[in-house]
């Protein structure tokens, strides 16, 4: 039986591929706060309007410190990080340290809920990330100031947001933590929503698509998907190292949209990503399988 959980993964995986390139546009529009505010706002409107329909019950009393805390690390302060970084930082040093996501996220479930993953697994991670470092540094460019220091949050943010949200499938639908992560994340952003909306008034034509397009099909569609697949899978790291194609993707879609040719760094730096992660996904998942009978 194939592993469903790809097909659910790529789908976010695009979609904050795209996010990453087109995020530029924002700058001097629209500030970091409110970006994060209106990610978190427009996503929870998508998410809790399905829910509403689909009369889905509220979480339970027990669960809202958790709910709460997803949200605030997962949306609110991930998204502030990671815009901030944008500011000091080249792309390439930013998704050197974003694609140490997978490695963090192994260590905290691995920590937390005692998922090992096993020798091969290590190292087929980290195969990928090497790719990811031959696609960025080809070239010679790494800067190193503060901005690093905004990404290594951002990361280790980003992978106790999908450690949580993975304990948090086990208690309730992908769509009910989607909506609930959001909803948090909005109502922590939300004494910045006045300020936002101000901001998006006089914002470029193209800062407001890029603004509504995270929240909608980055943020809300993106988080239901990915929820759904560290619902089916049985192993955090199986999703998570999905996250090392961003890098090669991105570099794709920055190619078609703004003429940004793709060179040997990029293909032979992709190449060992897809390798890495193909082997991690044939031997690494399937040792777990075969180990649980």
């Amino acid at each position: 039986m194939k592993q469903k959980y790809w097909f659910y993964a790529l789908f976010p995986v695009f979609f904050w591929s795209l996010g990453s390139v087109v995020i530029r546009l924002t700058f001097g529009s629209i500030t970091t706060i409110s970006f994060a505010a209106f990610r978190s706002f427009f996503g929870a409107i998508v998410l809790m309007a399905i829910c509403a329909v689909k009369k889905v019950p509220p979480p339970k009393i027990r669960d809202l410190p958790l709910i709460l805390l997803a949200g605030i690390l997962g949306f609110t302060l991930y998204t502030i990080c990671f815009n901030t970084g944008l500011k000091f930082v080249t792309a390439a040093t930013a998704n050197v340290v974003m694609a140490t996501v997978p490695l963090f996220t192994a260590i905290l479930a691995l920590a937390l809920f005692k998922e090992r993953v096993s020798l091969l697994g290590w190292l087929f991670t980290l195969v990928s990330f090497s790719g990811v470092l031959i696609l960025m540094l080809w070239n010679g460019v790494l800067s190193v100031n503060e901005g690093v220091f905004w990404f290594l949050a951002a990361a280790i943010l980003n992978s106790a947001y999908n450690v949580i949200h993975r304990k948090m499938t086990m208690r309730y639908t992908a769509l009910q933590c989607s909506a609930y992560s959001l909803l948090a994340g909005a109502v922590s952003t939300s004494p910045f929503l006045p300020g936002a909306f101000r901001e998006l008034g006089s914002a470029t034509p193209e800062a407001i698509a890029v603004v509504v397009y995270t929240g909608i099909l980055s943020g809300g569609v993106g988080y239901f998907f990915w929820s759904q697949a560290l619902a089916l899978t049985d192993r955090t790291a199986s999703v998570t190292n999905l996250l090392y194609l961003p890098p090669f993707i991105a570099s794709i879609i920055a190619y078609f949209m703004f003429r940004e040719l793709p060179g040997w760094g990029t293909v032979i730096g992709g190449a060992v990503i897809l390798i890495g992660l193909w082997l991690f996904q044939k031997y690494a998942t399937t040792e777990k399988r075969t180990a649980s009978g």
